[in-house]
């Protein structure tokens, strides 16, 4: 897992190296929930395929914040 380190001189800096590093690791924990649900033998998942395309948008829209 990447984690921001970038020197801070305020709380507010601090804080919000703290969300980042948060945000980046909900999203990581996203994608690696839906390649678990890849089907083991077909190339498809095991869940609704809107599912997967809401879970995809939940992760673009994690890492443009």
């Amino acid at each position: 897992m990447s984690f921001l380190t970038i020197e801070y001189s305020s709380q507010e800096a601090h804080r919000a190296i703290q969300e980042a590093n948060a945000r980046m690791e909900q999203v990581e924990v996203l994608l690696s929930n839906l390649l678990a649900l890849r089907h083991p033998e077909d190339d498809k998942f095991i869940i609704p395929f809107d599912d997967v395309i809401v879970s995809l948008e939940t992760a673009v829209k994690q890492l443009r914040i």
